[in-house]
């Protein structure tokens, strides 16, 4: 994962060093130019968010997309593109993937629901939450193309190598299990037609849902 400061204050020639150690793709952030408040870090004297964000370029504009490709010769990926007018520009700017982070499992269902044709666009990663086997398996049903697991995986490391293997091992088995309960032995053969979101549609975001008021004013004259 790239922090846009460190792109473009390092020379080219050493960014092209990145490729030829093996790295397939490039991730950069798009979702933190500033930091959030996080009233709860700062009481605990944390201030995490404020630290990552002085690494990331607030400068960063769609068209750095096609200079981060020509610099590294290397896939982009989007990290944190959160509307669907977000993932359309990611097409139209010739970004290779982006990553849902925030409220992931929404913006993918808003994403499939609204602008299906992404999918074959761009691949589409989520992250964020995922913590169960079945979990994996209604992000792809939604057309993910993988899902990250994070936190998961962090506590696994408590136990070393061994943990994080049984881990996987318990996803695996958990994601065999639910393909058997839905009689499909192919995850090309998941779809959303296996799914029922009727719990969560409310959430999901609703375009054209407040129409524009005719002949508003700008800002005030009194």
């Amino acid at each position: 994962m790239l922090e846009l400061k460190s792109l473009f204050v390092l020379p080219a020639e050493l960014l092209g060093q990145v490729a030829a150690a093996g790295v397939k793709a490039i991730l950069v952030t798009v979702d933190a130019p500033v930091p959030g408040k996080r009233e709860a870090d700062d009481q605990k004297g944390g201030g995490l968010g404020r630290l990552i964000a002085q690494y990331i370029d607030k400068s960063l504009v769609w068209d750095d997309i096609a200079w981060i490709q020509r610099t590294l010769g290397l896939p982009v990926v989007l990290k944190g593109v959160q509307t669907v007018a977000g993932a359309r520009m990611a097409v139209e700017y010739g970004a290779d993937g982006i990553m849902l982070s925030n409220h992931a499992i929404l913006n993918l269902l808003e994403l499939r629901m609204r602008c299906p044709e992404t999918f074959t666009k761009l691949e589409v990663y989520v992250d964020g939450g995922f913590e169960r086997g079945t979990d994996i398996l209604k992000a792809i049903a939604l057309g993910a193309t993988a899902v990250g697991i994070g936190r998961p995986y962090l506590y696994s490391l408590v136990y070393g190598q061994e943990g994080a293997e049984h881990l996987t091992q318990i996803l695996k088995d958990d994601i065999d299990v639910s393909m058997r309960l839905c009689g499909i032995t192919d995850l090309s053969q998941v779809g959303p037609d296996m799914l029922s979101t009727s719990d969560v549609d409310y959430l999901i975001r609703t375009p054209n849902k407040f129409p524009a008021i005719p002949g508003q004013r700008g800002r005030a004259t009194l």
